[in-house]
C-alpha cells in the first residue's frame, strides 16, 4: 500500500523477472564510502511463510557501486519499506525521487524455532572450517530430469508457465484463490459467447468474495476521486479486469462451470489458443 501520493507500487521488469522494482521516494545523495536510508513510502504484505529479500540492482552495482544492506523483510511487518544503499566508490551517488534503487525478491523461509540439540549426527565436511571445501574432491552433478505436472498455456508463447511438484505448495503463482481467466477462456464455456446472464453470474459471485468486492470499490474511489488508477487493473460495468483479463471471484460452482466448459470436446487446441468448432 502507499503511505505517500508520491510512493511507486513494485513492478516487474519482465514477465519472469525473479525482483520487483522499489523507487525512492525523495531526492538523495549516497556519501563516498558511505551508507544513506532511502524511504520508499510504501509497505508491503507478504504470503505466510516467505520473506522479502531486498536485493542490488546488477546496473546500478556495476556501473555506479551501489550495494544493497541489510534487506530482510519479515512476514509481519507491516511498516514503511527502506533502503540501505551503500556506496563502494571514492565519490558521491546521487539518485532522484522515482529512480528504482533495489529490487524486492520473494523467497521461501522455514518458520521453525531453534531447539537445544545432544548430537549433530556425522556429516562429510564435520568440523572442517574456511576454504576446507576447495581440497575436498570434487563430485559428478546428476541431471534428474522432472515431470511438470502443472503448466499455465497462454497465447503468447512467451509468457508460458511451467511447474514442477516442487513447487506445488509455495509458489506464489499455484497458492493464488482467484483465477484469472481471459475471455477466450470464458467465451469457450456453456454458449460460448460472453452473453448477459453469464457475466451477470460473476457479478452475484463477486457479491459473496469479500476480497474481490473491497478490489472493486477500491476502483470505483480512485476513479471518481480523479486519483491515478493501478495500470493493469479495470473496473467496468460491475466487472473487475485484471491486465485486460476478467477476474473471477472466488465461487467454486461458477470455477467449475468454467473449467468444464474449457475441457469440453466440442473444441480443440489448448487454452490462450483460436479454437476449432467441429
Amino acid at each position: 500500500m502507499k503511505l505517500s501520493d508520491k510512493a511507486i507500487i513494485p513492478t516487474k521488469g519482465s514477465w519472469f523477472a525473479a525482483g520487483h522494482g522499489i523507487y525512492a521516494l525523495t531526492d538523495g545523495l549516497v556519501p563516498a564510502k558511505g551508507q544513506t536510508m532511502v524511504e520508499t513510502g510504501i509497505a508491503i504484505g507478504l504470503p505466510e511463510g516467505t520473506y522479502g529479500r531486498l536485493a542490488a540492482i546488477s546496473g546500478i552495482a556495476s556501473k555506479m557501486g551501489i550495494a544493497v544492506g541489510g534487506g530482510v523483510i519479515d512476514t509481519d511487518y507491516t511498516g514503511e519499506v527502506k533502503v540501505i544503499l551503500r556506496n563502494q566508490r571514492e565519490a558521491d551517488s546521487v539518485f532522484k525521487a522515482g529512480d528504482r534503487i533495489a529490487q524486492l525478491i520473494v523467497e521461501k523461509v522455514a518458520n521453525a524455532d531453534a531447539i537445544e540439540a545432544d548430537d549433530l549426527g556425522i556429516t562429510e565436511r564435520g568440523k572442517m572450517r574456511f576454504g576446507s571445501s576447495d581440497v575436498n574432491p570434487k563430485r559428478f552433478i546428476t541431471a534428474k530430469e522432472e515431470k511438470t505436472p502443472i503448466c499455465f498455456l497462454h497465447g503468447d508463447r512467451s509468457k508460458t508457465e511451467f511447474f514442477s511438484a516442487a513447487d506445488i505448495g509455495y509458489h506464489p503463482r499455484l497458492m493464488k484463490e482467484n483465477e484469472m481467466l481471459s475471455s477466450v477462456h470464458v467465451n469457450a464455456a456453456l454458449t460460448r459467447t460472453m452473453n448477459d446472464s453469464f457475466l451477470d453470474k460473476i457479478r452475484v459471485a463477486g457479491k459473496e468474495d469479500e476480497k474481490w468486492q473491497d478490489r472493486g470499490r477500491e476502483l470505483v474511489r480512485l476513479r471518481e476521486s480523479a486519483k491515478k488508477m493501478p495500470d493493469e487493473w479495470i473496473e467496468k460495468d460491475g466487472l473487475l479486469y485484471y491486465k485486460n483479463r476478467l477476474y473471477i471471484p472466488e465461487d467454486e460452482a461458477l470455477q467449475t462451470e468454467i473449467a468444464q466448459g474449457c475441457h469440453d470436446s466440442l473444441v480443440a487446441a489448448h487454452f490462450g489458443q483460436e479454437k476449432r468448432w467441429r
